[in-house]
């Protein structure tokens, strides 16, 4: 995987360094780059960086990005790769972003009215629009109550407010934990409540509880899982 470097700076400017051919650093060019670039001056409060992509919020709440777009995963109605940024959604509404780390390249945002939006590859049902069609500008997945979003290799969870789980995309390794293997491609509820936190691995998921305890389900090749064995 290519490697790229972004950080915001206390004046709200960001910086980028490194890997730059899908122009993912956003400086106007392809080419490599290795010490710290300026790429937005002033206003930045978020960045967050996908495999050769990036994308950061701006204190008016306004969501932008840059960098890789075969699946149309920067969300700006294009499949064209970006070396600028590009605004994606307007002004006073992005409130949280998750960008996926790996290659298949969805990505997500929820607004301030708790509504979860997604667009990018969608191979395995992972933007939960209840199709497998790649969507190159926002689509509304939840209306309401969303806090949260984690993306892995093509599978997605997101929290809401009453501490349900779900989940929509791939499943092989039943890293949903709903007890199967089917991919789904539309939010499926995993847990009724009493969860704080998620993230979304390689192909393993992993929640917190309000009680604090942590709770993993899923691939465990490498023993990602955390429970003392390889066994998925």
């Amino acid at each position: 995987t290519p490697a790229s470097t972004y950080y915001v700076k206390q004046d709200g400017s960001l910086w980028a360094l490194g890997a730059n051919h899908y122009g993912q650093l956003g400086i106007g060019h392809t080419n490599y780059v290795t010490s710290p670039v300026q790429v937005v001056s002033s206003g930045v409060v978020d960045v967050e960086a996908g495999d050769v992509r990036a994308f950061f919020i701006k204190e008016d709440g306004s969501l932008w990005a840059f960098g890789n777009n075969t699946h149309g995963q920067l969300g700006d109605g294009s499949t064209e790769n970006r070396d600028t940024p590009v605004k994606v959604v307007d002004s006073d509404v992005v409130a949280a972003f998750a960008v996926g780390p790996y290659a298949s390249g969805s990505s997500f945002f929820i607004k301030t009215d708790g509504s979860l939006w997604a667009f990018g590859d969608n191979t395995h049902g992972e933007l939960g629009d209840g199709t497998t069609e790649d969507r190159h500008t926002p689509v509304k997945v939840v209306d309401d109550g969303v806090v949260a979003v984690a993306t892995g290799y093509s599978h997605t969870l997101f929290l809401k407010e009453d501490g349900s789980v779900w989940a929509m995309g791939l499943n092989n390794h039943r890293q949903f934990g709903d007890g199967t293997n089917q991919n789904r491609n539309s939010p499926l509820k995993v847990l009724d409540g009493d969860v704080i936190a998620l993230a979304a691995g390689y192909r393993h998921s992993q929640i917190v509880k309000t009680d604090g305890s942590l709770w993993s389900v899923g691939r465990n090749n490498n023993g990602e899982l955390g429970d003392g064995t390889l066994e998925n």
